[in-house]
């Protein structure tokens, strides 16, 4: 995915940063954001050190700068949150919807 991103926009051409931060924060994060409810019960740090070798190709070419900067330091830059926190705030959301059987909300307020 992230080489697909790099051949629509090189260096000096093609879209500009704020359209790759809005594509990566629109559809890379929310792929990996998917089930997130299922795997992402307790993040293990292996689990979050995978998370944010898949999220650092893409700040690297979001902000354009060398392989030698530190992921946090690009997160920070950017305004781009860990890849493991947006994993638990999407599974959060998940446990908080009316649309979940397994929330009280959904027995207080189903129609069936």
């Amino acid at each position: 995915m992230q080489q697909n991103l790099k051949r629509i926009a090189g260096g000096n051409w093609g879209i500009s940063q704020i359209h790759r931060w809005t594509l990566y924060k629109k559809v890379i994060e929310r792929m990996l954001a998917h089930g997130s409810s299922a795997w992402c019960l307790n993040p293990t740090i292996k689990m979050k050190n995978k998370l944010s070798s898949i999220q650092r190709p893409f700040l690297l070419h979001i902000s354009g700068a060398y392989r030698t900067n530190p992921t946090a330091a690009l997160q920070t830059i950017l305004g781009i949150p860990p890849t493991h926190a947006i994993t638990v705030r999407s599974q959060a959301y998940y446990n908080l919807s009316p649309k979940n059987p397994s929330t009280p909300f959904h027995y207080r307020y189903s129609t069936a």
